[in-house]
């Protein structure tokens, strides 16, 4: 479990005095003068006057120097001020003058497990379960003196003693089953945390024991629900907040997961591992500047942190950010030399910068760190292409192949190769090789039709085309295609249709793609503070793609901090309906 320490609740100091006065009231009789400043002590015990008490308990003892009982309660009282080494003293005096009392022992145990004593605690614990063994409190104190000193199966031993003992004594079970957790025995962990929260349903740290114990053995839903209550019960305790995240975001729940990862971030500002998920989580829902911000928090957290390097290059190309994107593998490599995902993904940065002569040299690089990946191979040959030189791209695709025979997109760009090169049967064995790896892969079925229609076999291309638009509906170019196919073969009114549908979805493509600018110039403009323009271009994007649901974000974002708060809640509504995961306005 990530910060695997038990919040350990032991039955504490002053539970200890409350039992020991209740005895010793009821023990009350006429009593020589020692014994009345012992009763005085106890009753300014009660009212936390610590000070008095002693005052009353160094008159008792200098009554009567032998009175055990005197002595322990001012090991008491003393270690109710803090003053630890004193109250050891006073209860070894007490177990000198009265070596049968088991509670003075357990005193001494939690006394010198305070002063860090663990092993001379644990033998004052285990003396006391000596002298009452059917003591299940001692029993929990005495394994949690174990678990310090490293003794986990003793430990596991005692606190079963306690339960059977005692079968409702709540800290027996919640420590037992953090001890349980440790050594991976997740699903007892979480019986006894089960157990634990029945009996104490406030008990906030159970509830989060309980719920990672099921996070971490693949029970996400009974994990959600116990991690939403010890987020209730604890709103203030980051990891609760931690592993809700975690486990909505598994479920699917991105918006409820970014909220419960973002809390945990704002509660624990120094940790790296909520930064971290945060950067995912927004990535997943498609805010790359968000979730590029959040891994460059992480990163100034833990600067050697590679992993979020890689992830923040990976945020950057997606951001359409090639040089970004190459400073963060760099470090990531620097880093790590040999770390192979940050070497690959630099080779993607530069070919996303059409820096192909780089591309080829980071492949080589990496293919030098490993001759066998068939993914390294398949990226240098892609370089290659684009750098025209294509016996060489050729080489590299089919080492990616026989590496790896079902890279689809080696056999693909191998096609396309062949094509340009008018290699065309070679051609058309690739592209069905990639069919065969991927059977709705479009792109490869239209380049199938496309190599089939040059060799005048239009039957078979029409019957590719027809397969690719199956996958490809929307492609305009594969209707035009297929269009020119059917008027070879003499079917004018199929092929008018498929004109018709071309261009319907050309007009459709160049609208996007006209909205598509208009939003970017809209963004740039609201980043400049230029609220009119912003909106005039969110608006332009809205017209030529309505559902566009970043676009009647930002336009609500750029009417609310104009003061349209109307118009700006309209738009917010829009933009919601479309797209119900998108964050409520700042």
């Amino acid at each position: 479990m990530r910060h695997a320490k038990a919040v350990f609740i032991p039955v504490t100091l002053t539970v200890i005095l409350l039992f020991i006065f209740t005895v010793a009231h009821g023990q009350r009789k006429p009593a020589p003068s020692a014994e009345r400043h012992v009763n005085a002590a106890i009753s300014l015990l009660e009212k936390q006057q610590a000070d008095r008490a002693i005052l009353e308990l160094k008159a008792a003892i200098r009554l009567k120097p032998d009175y055990a009982d005197a002595h322990n309660l001012m090991g008491l009282a003393l270690a109710r001020k803090g003053e630890i080494k004193p109250a050891i003293e006073s209860f070894r005096k007490a177990i000198e003058l009265d070596p049968k009392q088991h509670k003075t022992y357990r005193n001494l145990g939690m006394a010198l497990q305070e002063a860090g004593e663990i092993e001379a605690a644990a033998a004052a614990f285990r003396q006391s379960v000596s002298l009452a063994p059917d003591d299940a409190e001692t029993r929990v104190l005495y394994a949690m003196a174990l678990r310090q000193k490293g003794d986990v199966d003793y430990a596991i031993a005692e606190l079963r003693e306690a339960i059977r003992l005692n079968p409702d004594l709540t800290e027996a079970h919640y420590h037992l089953g953090f001890l349980l957790a440790t050594k991976g025995l997740l699903r007892e962990a979480a019986s006894e945390f089960e157990t634990t929260v029945r009996l104490r349903p406030d008990y906030g740290e159970a509830h989060y024991y309980l719920g990672t114990a099921r996070w971490f053995s693949d029970d996400l839903q009974g994990a959600i629900a116990a991690l939403k209550t010890a987020a209730r019960l604890m709103p203030n305790h980051g990891d609760s907040h931690y592993y809700l995240g975690l486990a909505l975001k598994k479920g699917g729940d991105l918006e409820g997961a970014i909220a419960e990862l973002t809390m945990a971030a704002r509660l624990a500002p120094g940790q790296v591992e909520p930064q971290y998920a945060v950067g995912l989580a927004l990535q997943e829902d498609e805010d790359l500047d968000g979730a590029i911000a959040a891994f460059r928090a992480a990163i100034k957290l833990k600067p050697d942190f590679i992993q979020a390097y890689n992830d923040l290059g990976l945020a950057l190309i997606r951001n359409r950010d090639p040089d970004g994107a190459i400073e963060a593998f760099n470090t990531a490599i620097k880093l790590e030399p040999v770390n192979l995902a940050a070497h690959h993904n630099l080779g993607m940065a530069y070919i996303q910068k059409s820096d192909y002569a780089a591309a080829v040299t980071q492949y080589r690089r990496l293919l030098a760190l490993a001759p066998d990946s068939a993914e390294a191979h398949y990226n240098l040959g892609l370089a290659l292409k684009n750098k025209d030189e294509f016996d060489e791209a050729i080489a590299e695709l089919k080492k990616a192949i026989a590496i790896q025979p079902s890279l689809r997109e080696a056999h693909y760009t191998l096609g396309v190769i062949l094509m340009q090169q008018s290699k065309l049967e070679q051609a058309a064995a690739s592209f069905r090789a990639a069919i065969a790896a991927k059977p709705d892969y479009a792109e490869a079925h239209y380049a199938l039709g496309t190599v089939l229609q040059q060799q005048s076999d239009l039957d078979s291309a029409i019957a590719a085309f027809r397969e690719a638009l199956k996958h490809a509906p929307n492609a305009p170019e594969i209707h035009n295609t297929l269009g020119t196919a059917l008027r070879q073969k003499g079917d004018v009114e199929a092929a008018r249709r498929e004109f018709q549908e071309g261009a319907r979805l050309n007009k459709r493509k160049s609208d996007l793609q006209a909205a598509l600018f208009a939003f970017n110039t809209g963004v740039a403009r609201l980043r400049e503070g230029k609220l009119d323009e912003a909106i005039e271009r969110f608006q332009a994007a809205i017209k030529l793609n309505p559902e566009d649901a970043q676009a009647h974000y930002n336009l609500a974002k750029a009417l609310h901090q104009k003061g349209s708060r109307e118009a700006a809640r309209a738009a917010y509504q829009k933009a919601k309906q479309i797209n119900p995961r998108l964050k409520p306005l700042k």
